[in-house]
């Protein structure tokens, strides 16, 4: 009898989620399909708890989370080396998609532009920040981001370039 509930359930659940996975739009669909996926390993992760079969996926998770954590000890180690193809990706999206707006050429430098307000939010200085604000903040962030002082080119280049971009608008 439960095995028939279970089923009928399981039926249910398809056929809602088939539902709303053909009315959302194209867009829509790869998160939504995530989002079920996800809700179904954690359905069955409950129906092998409840039965006592969960010992086999406790260890699988015991063995997948250290290797887990070193792959994102080393992204993050080396997120500022794949910063600018990630925004090179993101870069070539937009023009796919013909969202250009800035109408700043950077195909060769492979960072996107930067904007008044994203320079200020580097640089973390209010909108009316006078010179010798922007000089501090600078400072103080160059000597943390340097690539001397244990920082990355990439990110010591967009500091560089908030500040050039914002003493530029005095």
């Amino acid at each position: 009898m439960a095995r028939i509930i279970l089923l009928i359930a399981l039926g249910i659940f398809a056929w809602i989620a088939w539902q709303k996975f053909t009315a959302s739009p194209p867009r829509q669909r790869r998160k939504l399909l995530l989002q079920w996926t996800l809700l179904a390993v954690a359905m069955v992760a409950v129906l092998l708890a409840v039965t006592g079969r969960l010992h086999w996926v406790g260890a699988a998770v015991a063995l997948v989370l250290p290797v887990l954590g070193r792959i994102l000890g080393w992204l993050g180690r080396h997120l500022p080396w794949l910063a600018p193809l990630i925004a090179r990706h993101a870069q070539a999206r937009q023009q796919e998609s013909g969202q250009d707006t800035q109408g700043q050429s950077t195909q060769g430098t492979g960072e996107s532009p930067l904007t008044v307000a994203e320079a200020r939010r580097i640089l973390d200085v209010p909108e009316g920040a006078t010179r010798e604000e922007i000089l501090a903040a600078h400072r103080r962030l160059i000597q943390r981001m340097h690539p001397d002082r244990g920082g990355n080119d990439y990110l010591a280049s967009r500091i560089n370039a908030a500040k050039e971009l914002l003493l530029k608008q005095l």
